[in-house]
Formats: C-alpha cells, sequence, structure tokens
C-alpha cells in the first residue's frame, strides 16, 4: 500500500483534521489494509513532515489504530468483534440479573418485616398517652428497650 502523502497533507490541512484522517484509515480498512502497512505509512508521513502540530495528529490517530485510547476512539478493523464467547456474556448478564432479582425480594422482605414491626411497637403502645406523639425512629426505639429491657439496667 502507498498512501500518498498528499492525502494526509490534505486532511490535515482541513478544518477537522483529527476526523479526517480517522475516516482516512477507517476507509483504508474496509478495503482490506491491514493495520500495520497503514501504521508503516502513517510512521513514514511522521518522518517527512516538519509540522509538530501535524505530527501530534497523525500520533493520536496512530494510538486509536492500535488500541492506547478511550474504548470509543479506538478504531477496529471491519469484523474484527466478531469472535464468539459461547454465550458466556449471556449467562453472565442473565445471571447477574438472577442475583439483583433476588437482592429486591430480600429488599422488600426486609421492608415488610420493618412495617410490621412497626406496628407491633404501636399495638405495645397504643394504650399509653403518648400515641400519635411519636415518630417511626422513637417507636422503632421504644420498641427495642420494651423487647430487651433485661438488657438494659438504664435508659
Amino acid at each position: 500500500m502507498c498512501i500518498e502523502l498528499s492525502v494526509l497533507k490534505e486532511a490535515l490541512q482541513k478544518r477537522s483534521h483529527l476526523e479526517k484522517l480517522e475516516q482516512i484509515v477507517k476507509d483504508f480498512l474496509v478495503k482490506g489494509y491491514s493495520k500495520e502497512s497503514i501504521l508503516a505509512e502513517f510512521e513514514d508521513f511522521r518522518e517527512t513532515t516538519t509540522d509538530e502540530d501535524y505530527e501530534d495528529v497523525v500520533l493520536e490517530v496512530m494510538d486509536f489504530l492500535v488500541g492506547w485510547c478511550s474504548s470509543h476512539k479506538r478504531i477496529d478493523a471491519p469484523n474484527a468483534a466478531t469472535l464468539t464467547d459461547d454465550n458466556e456474556l449471556t449467562y453472565f448478564i442473565i445471571h447477574q440479573l438472577e442475583v439483583i432479582e433476588k437482592a429486591i425480594e430480600q429488599f422488600h422482605y426486609y421492608l415488610e418485616q420493618k412495617h410490621f414491626n412497626l406496628q407491633e411497637a404501636e399495638q405495645l403502645l397504643r394504650n399509653t398517652r403518648i400515641v400519635g406523639k411519636l415518630n417511626h425512629r422513637q417507636l422503632a426505639l421504644l420498641k427495642q428497650v420494651l423487647k430487651n429491657s433485661h438488657l438494659m439496667s438504664s435508659f
């Protein structure tokens, strides 16, 4: 492969030169050129340019090509990600969803128990003068004191 250096220079002189170079690389990958040959051409271009700004942009696109960048900026060859995983990812996701469902069920059970405990405390206090004057935290504390009065020597 021999990319004409003028194509790279033209792309670098345009307003959105980074995007233009990315598109050039993607086009060459679609045409069947290897990453190695594209990298070699970019390296040749780097040796011929004296403009440091151009070199920085070329190096950035080379990073995109080899994967030394964020995953959303990576430039991969077409069909590079079509390897099979024997549905391992699917099984993993299903398992994680089951774990989440179980956690939600346990949380609902916990809330039901707390509600029951609060009602139980309210029943214990129903015949006293402080009914309706306590909030749920005070009721819970009072219930604990009533249930565990044998453990407390003073309040």
